[in-house]
């Protein structure tokens, strides 16, 4: 057996084959066997159409827009977020921080001919690739923004008209505390203060009322299902109420830079209301029925605000984090005037 392996060997050096009974063992006496076989036409071909597939696939993503609209453009170098806008007097213009959209105004004329201030505003993006969708910001009326401000301060320290600057820091932390902060805003806007506010939505991009409200609708579906006050006949039928109000022939299109108010009254009434001129001097509407703002319509349940309201203020996946983080440095600078000085 001996003699005949070493024969074997000289013969093939490479790779032996010893037979013993009905098996077949195949020595590697130089680790040429495991060595990576070069590939093959067929591999090299496979290799290369996957290659450009997901070249194509990544390109695809990266010009997909959130509808059917144009390539989302880069966002303004220097833009920061957290700066507060609330406190500027007069009617001023804030940068949106992208060249898709125009500056938003300091100061908003609402349906109800009232003025609203700027707390703050920021970027909806959406996949990891951070395609940009709409400019959002966050209006309270000037005749409410004290009532905001004791809101705030009294959770702070129930007797105190202002706050300090380490109070200032441990609000500021509950406020960007995924569960504190929620926690924070749901006491506020179920009862702890009385105030109008308005969300101003301006797409960077061409989309759709449809695709809109059902980004509105998931985030409103992810707090109710966590919390038993909303578990009621009446509530389903309120988020029915809201989606039927983007619906409609003449609800389709919302082009790029044109101008979504969504309304909250002191009671917690919800309405939407569509402005087609896309100005930004802080007027709604313009000339003749084209250029006529549309009221979509309301809601009577306070519920149905209140957690869209959510949706841009707290939680650990806003809509739109740097929206959520320059509406928290809006209301610290609110919190950090005594009342009585705000509301010019």
């Amino acid at each position: 057996m001996a003699t005949t392996t070493r024969a074997l060997l000289q013969l093939c050096p490479r790779q032996a084959l010893c037979r013993r009974g009905y098996a077949t063992v195949r020595q590697d006496l130089h680790g040429l066997y495991n060595l990576p076989k070069p590939p093959t036409a067929r591999r090299r071909w496979m290799l290369g159409a996957g290659g450009v597939g997901l070249v194509a696939l990544v390109y695809l993503i990266a010009n997909e827009p959130a509808h059917k609209t144009e390539a989302p453009a880069p966002a303004t170098a220097g833009f920061d977020p957290a700066t507060p806008v609330a406190l500027q007097l007069g009617d001023g213009l804030v940068d949106s921080g992208t060249t898709s959209v125009p500056p938003f105004p300091t100061r908003v004329t609402a349906p109800d001919n009232a003025e609203y201030a700027l707390l703050g505003l920021g970027i909806r993006t959406v996949s990891f690739l951070s395609i940009q969708v709409y400019v959002v910001g966050f209006y309270v009326h000037v005749d409410d923004l004290a009532a905001v401000q004791t809101a705030l301060v009294r959770r702070v320290d129930p007797t105190a008209s202002s706050i300090t600057a380490l109070e200032k820091e441990e609000l500021r932390k509950r406020l960007l505390d995924p569960v504190e902060g929620e926690k924070l805003w749901e006491e506020v806007l179920a009862g702890g203060a009385q105030f109008r506010s308005l969300f101003r939505i301006v797409p960077t991009r061409n989309t759709d009322f449809q695709h809109l409200r059902d980004g509105w609708v998931r985030g409103i579906q992810a707090r109710s299902t966590k919390n038993e006050s909303y578990d009621d006949d009446a509530f389903t039928a309120a988020l029915a109420e809201f989606k039927a109000l983007f619906g409609g022939a003449f609800k389709k299109s919302v082009p790029k830079q044109k101008t979504l108010l969504l309304a909250r009254d002191a009671a917690g009434v919800f309405g939407v209301y569509y402005d087609p001129t896309g100005r930004n001097d802080g007027k709604l509407g313009g000339k003749g029925e084209e250029q006529t703002v549309q009221n979509l319509g309301s809601i009577r349940d306070p519920r149905v605000a209140k957690a869209l309201w959510l949706c841009y203020l707290a939680g650990a996946k806003p809509a739109s984090e740097p929206a959520r983080k320059s509406i928290i440095e809006g209301v610290l600078a609110l919190a950090s005037r005594p009342a009585a000085t705000l509301g010019v």
